[in-house]
């Protein structure tokens, strides 16, 4: 998927967001070669009240092509 989006939809940055609870997702963000860019505090707001999310993203230039 991100050879698609960078070759094909020419994207310059995809990113990605999860929750911090949620180990696997975060591993699978970085296994695919994503970096985590940090932590955005209480930007979701669910049923249960404001949630915490990661931001992992990857550049094209970092080699998904």
């Amino acid at each position: 998927m991100l050879g698609f989006g960078f070759r094909t939809l020419r994207l310059h940055r995809i990113y990605a967001t999860c929750d911090p609870r949620n180990i696997g997702s975060a591993k699978v963000l970085e296994k695919v070669g994503m970096q985590k860019e940090g932590r955005m505090r209480e930007n979701l707001k669910l049923k249960d009240g404001w949630r915490d999310s990661l931001l992992y993203s990857v550049l094209e230039q970092d080699g998904h092509k």
